[in-house]
């Protein structure tokens, strides 16, 4: 007995030695669970809550665009000269009269999609340019002429009062400027990425003034992109002279979808550089264009399909900003339909034409069969209605009441023409 309670006695003290120890080692384990992950709660029968789903990563590919309005920079010079003011109304502004439109809508809520040469200083953009820069060179525009800032110019400038007549097609639309050439230089890739980036950050509308003679792969597949997301691209058939020759048709100006433009000379006839190889789906004013520049304005010194565009990328904003259900084709379509007419090869469906653009009533298009050859459908082949029996019955009742009536009277009047003549008189 003596060694059993010895024993039992030893164990005690063993198992009060091991306690606090256990307790110890219990107590670590707590505080790293909870600092490197939490154990996973024990599975129940029923789920409390469904599994989320995982959302994708944000491409890293795409930069975010950065509200900018860059000074000029002394780097960059403009070949051409550089005015302070526009004293008179620009011809293509009188020609297209979109400020008719202005009424209805100023391109509210839209943003177009300057694929170019950057965005420079304006008074009459300022506050509404965001930039993405692909080229590494900085957001300002050192293409010479200022040729991407022009481009925003004619677009969306705002109007700007006290003698100063010059007016972008969309005032209240939004540009974002995609810089993807410097200095007259670029590549297919770089375009193809400034179109893919500019449908990722959500342009309505893509004005590509750059052309390529080029039918790359990258470049198909980026307006392919673009287009399946919502934009309208808005792209320069192409200039056929001097260092902008295409040597044959221009892209992305001459893949399917797109809404290409061609240039026209003040009398609306085709210019003789508008590209005749390139698809035209419309025209736009092209030569001796206004707009702005870095620092001023180019009045009256703009030529090229380049500044043709970027009054059918204004209008396209207008009619985005009317008619926010419409998708791209339709937007395209509407565009092409109201145009002035062709005026020969080259032109298209002819100018552009704002106020019809925005405010004519068309035909709902077709519905087009998904088969090549449309099986009959069951029309509807309009039938006499069932008699109506109690229409009829009055009808004749009245007749024969105003027969009757008829009958009485042609007999009183026989009968009193005859006691006429005999004189009858009234009395016995």
């Amino acid at each position: 007995m003596r060694r059993i309670a010895v024993c039992a006695a030893a164990l005690a003290l063993v198992a009060a030695a091991q306690a606090p120890a256990a307790a110890a080692a219990d107590s670590a384990t707590g505080s790293l669970s909870a600092v490197a992950t939490k154990p996973p709660p024990k599975p129940s029968a029923k789920p409390t809550s469904k599994p989320s789903k995982s959302k994708p990563p944000p491409s890293p590919s795409v930069p975010v665009p950065v509200p900018t309005e860059p000074a000029p920079s002394q780097q960059c010079t403009d070949s051409n000269q550089v005015s302070t003011k526009v004293r008179s109304v620009p011809w293509a502004q009188r020609a297209l009269d979109w400020s008719s439109v202005w009424p209805l809508t100023e391109g509210r809520g839209i943003t177009v999609a300057v694929v170019d040469s950057g965005v420079d200083a304006s008074p009459q953009l300022a506050g509404k340019v965001t930039a993405i820069d692909l080229t590494g060179t900085g957001f300002q525009d050192c293409s010479g002429e200022g040729h991407g800032t022009a481009i925003a110019g004619i677009i969306a400038a705002r109007v700007q009062a006290q003698g100063n007549p010059f007016e972008g097609v969309a005032p209240q639309a939004r540009i974002l400027s995609v810089k993807v050439n410097s200095q007259e230089t670029s590549t297919v890739a770089l375009l193809a990425e400034g179109i893919r980036d500019a449908a990722l950050e959500g342009a309505q509308v893509i004005n590509v003034s750059v052309t390529t003679s080029s039918n790359a792969p990258e470049l198909a597949s980026a307006v392919t992109f673009a287009l399946r997301h919502g934009s309208v691209i808005v792209a320069a058939g192409g200039n056929d002279e001097g260092q902008e020759n295409c040597r044959g048709p221009c892209y992305p100006a001459s893949y399917p979808g797109v809404l290409s433009v061609g240039a026209v000379a003040k009398d609306g006839s085709l210019v003789s550089f508008s590209n005749p190889h390139s698809h035209v789906a419309v025209t736009a004013p092209g030569v001796d264009i206004t707009s702005t520049a870095p620092d001023g304005y180019s009045v009256n010194n703009l030529s090229g399909t380049s500044f043709a565009t970027a009054f059918v990328s204004g209008v396209a904003a207008l009619v985005r900003s009317r008619y926010p259900s419409l998708s791209v084709p339709e937007v395209v379509g509407r565009i092409e339909q109201t145009a002035d007419g062709s005026a020969g090869p080259g032109t298209g469906d002819g100018l552009v034409d704002p106020l019809q653009a925005v405010t004519a009533i068309l035909p709902p298009a077709a519905a087009q069969s998904p088969s090549p050859t449309p099986r009959p459908q069951p029309v509807a082949v309009d039938r006499a209605p069932p008699p109506d029996v109690g229409a009829q019955r009055t009808a004749l009742a009245v007749a024969a009441v105003a027969l009757v009536l008829a009958g009485l009277i042609a007999i009183g009047a026989v009968v009193i023409r005859a006691g006429r003549r005999r004189r009858w008189r009234a009395g016995s």
